[in-house]
Order: C-alpha cells, then structure tokens, then sequence
C-alpha cells in the first residue's frame, strides 16, 4: 500500500516538473499553482509533451 502511494506521488511530480518546462510560458503554471499540485490540493493534468522531449523520443 505505502509503495502505490509512493508511485502516486512520483507521477505527481514528475507532472509538475514536465508543466514547469513547456516550451510556451503561457502554458507553465504559477509558482503558487506548483506548491499546490505539489501539495496535492490541485489535481495535476496529464501535461502535454515538451517539444524537446518528443524530439529525443522520436530520434
């Protein structure tokens, strides 16, 4: 049980590190909208995939 919610909290944050380096600033969350997805008062979105990661993906 521990390791699942462990797993739930990585994949939170790793969401919120891929918002926080999207190519287009527009679509990077505030710095009080991270701390609260951090904290898990708002829910994280699957973000979009930064242009330079899909670059690496599809090399």
């Amino acid at each position: 049980m521990e390791a699942m919610n462990d797993m739930s909290t990585l994949e939170r944050f790793l969401r919120v590190a891929i918002w926080c380096i999207q190519e287009e600033p527009s679509q990077r969350p505030t710095m009080r909208k991270v701390t609260r997805m951090l904290e898990g008062v708002v829910q994280v979105a699957v973000p979009p995939c930064p242009y330079l990661l899909g670059s690496v993906v599809q090399s």
